[in-house]
């Protein structure tokens, strides 16, 4: 009678255990495992050390289509966390810095052909100047024209994050978004505000949506800086620190300060996932 007793109660506590297991791949309802891709530029010539070739973001493509990996938009994972939406038992996703014009000629049509998404951030002030004067266009440094950037929208592959209108430089003593050494909070919240906004005003014209990510300069960023995204309505923050996200639903500080991992020419997808798993 005793084992019996043991017995059921082993086959009740393993009913109601987790089903997730590390090296499964399975998801449970309430937590979710996402690695996020951070690329930038996509040109057959080497530029800079992000640029990679069309090739090879293919083969990252298919590498993610072979191992049951599905493309997801940041707006899924806020639903995930807030509202137990489900996601993929694989989820990923591919970031987009800066918005460059290479991003059109050279990413679309292969996540079209492969059937995936991505998230871009764009710099206000850089759209402006290259719709302004778009026969200036060129892969090599050119950047999107918001026309392009609707279009892009429209095929329902992208979703747009905000990446400042004006602040992805460093000068003045400040480094992108983040509050300089000594500055004034008032003044800084004004500043920052007004900078977003525009943006966020510009993208809702283009996309119909306000973002609600926010993808930090050079991943800088302060405590301040945090203060004034949530007085705003963000809700997700994208940084440069590498690793995989563990979300749990109801759990919205996850979705701040994001990790993201640089695709760069020496480290493609397959080698970022498989570092990752190991972890």
């Amino acid at each position: 009678m005793k084992r019996i007793l043991i017995l059921l109660a082993m086959l009740m506590l393993m009913r109601i255990m987790p089903v997730y297991s590390k090296g499964s791949g399975a998801q449970t309802p309430k937590e979710a495992h996402v690695p996020i891709i951070m690329y930038h530029s996509l040109m057959a010539k080497k530029t800079n050390d992000w640029n990679i070739f069309p090739d090879e973001f293919e083969r990252d493509m298919k590498y993610l289509s072979e191992n049951g990996y599905e493309t997801v938009f940041i707006s899924d994972l806020i639903r995930f966390v807030y509202e137990g939406a489900p996601l993929p038992d694989k989820p990923v996703v591919l970031t987009f810095d800066d918005g460059y014009y290479n991003n059109y000629t050279n990413v679309m049509p292969l996540l079209e052909k492969y059937d995936k998404k991505m998230v871009l951030s764009v710099i206000g002030s850089s759209s402006d100047h290259w719709t302004k004067h778009p026969e200036e266009k060129d892969e090599r440094y050119g950047h999107l024209t918001w026309p392009q950037i609707s279009e892009m929208v429209a095929t329902e592959r992208v979703e747009l994050a905000n990446h400042t209108q004006n602040l992805h430089k460093k000068e003045g003593g400040r480094k992108g978004c983040r509050r300089k050494d000594g500055e004034d909070y008032g003044a800084y919240e004004k500043m920052l505000m007004k900078d977003l906004e525009a943006l966020q005003t510009r993208i809702e014209e283009v996309s119909g949506k306000r973002p609600q990510c926010f993808t930090y300069p050079f991943g800088s960023y302060c405590t301040t800086t945090d203060e004034v995204l949530r007085k705003m309505g963000f809700k997700v923050t994208l940084s440069c620190a590498s690793g995989v996200n563990i979300l749990l639903v109801g759990d919205k500080d996850a979705l701040w300060k994001m990790k993201r991992n640089n695709r760069t020419p020496e480290r493609s997808v397959e080698k970022i996932l498989t570092e990752l798993a190991t972890r």
